[in-house]
């Protein structure tokens, strides 16, 4: 139990540079969990640095009962030494009780903490084009799924960045003024996938929990540390169009709207490819249509 308790403090002193009890009191007061935790990791420090002095204490009765002794063994019939070591026994055996007492509160409290970071806001959320569902990725959730929409392709002064229309929306009026208007996206060619030309394209709205996203273009793999959300094509309105675009990542595994494949226009899906000038070729080469990933962290 001594060479236990000795080894154990040891390993504290090592991982806890700076003891817990000497933290700031303030630490964790804007999130009465994480102050609850604070104040029971205090507390667990209190009793592991008094079963570090209890084993200093020990070696120290040891040290002495030998010097007593000669330097010879010491001998386990000793008085001295059954009172010391039922003694030290009874403290240990105590404060080893209050810390799995505080470990299990300890516990309860991270529990708390897990459930309740499950309900609250945060995260991040994005756009995936092309699909309806989010990626079957451990804290990602669909919020909505919906229509692509965006200006006329041809409209100088429609917006440029497409939105995600959900499927049930609200209105409060009947009539407007008619100079602003809203159409779906609908792939321009079939080089999303054999017969995609005309297919409206679907999108859905994913959260996810903790961290941040970002779409690489020209990637289908993400950097070290981050996470695959999904991978596509780079999208975009056509060049020679009147409307101002923006870059889009569209699914490689792109689903359309039910009925869907009329020719209607509206926010044009054109491939997006290189053009080698003032663009470095290589790495990119001139009209090789780019890839995407959104990845998350």
């Amino acid at each position: 139990m001594q060479l236990f308790v000795l080894v154990f403090c040891i390993l504290y002193s090592a991982v806890f540079s700076e003891p817990v009890s000497k933290r700031s009191d303030n630490e964790g007061k804007d999130s009465p969990l994480i102050w609850l935790i604070l104040k029971q990791l205090n507390s667990l420090g209190a009793r592991i640095e008094k079963l570090q002095d209890i084993a200093i204490e020990n070696q120290k009765n040891i040290a002495s009962l030998k010097s007593n002794n000669g330097n010879g063994a010491i001998n386990n019939d000793d008085v001295n030494f059954k009172v010391i070591a039922v003694k030290n026994k009874k403290k240990i055996d105590h404060l080893m009780e209050k810390v799995d007492l505080d470990k299990t509160n300890l516990e309860k409290k991270i529990d708390q903490i897990k459930r309740a970071n499950s309900n609250i806001g945060g995260g991040h959320t994005y756009v995936r084009w092309g699909r309806t569902t989010c990626p079957s990725i451990s804290g990602t959730k669909l919020v909505y799924s919906g229509y692509t929409g965006g200006g006329m392709f041809h409209h100088p002064g429609r917006p440029a960045e497409p939105v995600c229309l959900p499927t049930n929306p609200n209105f409060v009026k009947t009539s407007g003024t008619n100079v602003a208007f809203i159409y779906g996206a609908e792939y321009a060619n079939n080089f999303f996938a054999s017969k995609s030309v005309h297919q409206d394209v679907p999108c859905s709205v994913c959260h996810v929990q903790f961290g941040t996203t970002i779409m690489i273009p020209g990637k289908t793999r993400c950097h070290k540390g981050w996470k695959l959300q999904y991978k596509g094509n780079l999208a975009a309105g056509h060049s020679g169009h009147g409307g101002a675009s923006t870059y889009l990542c569209v699914d490689f595994n792109q689903q359309y709207m039910h009925g869907g494949s009329a020719n209607k226009n509206g926010y044009m899906l054109f491939d997006v490819v290189g053009q080698c000038g003032s663009l470095p070729c290589p790495p990119y080469h001139n009209g090789y249509p780019l890839t995407c990933a959104v990845c998350s962290k």
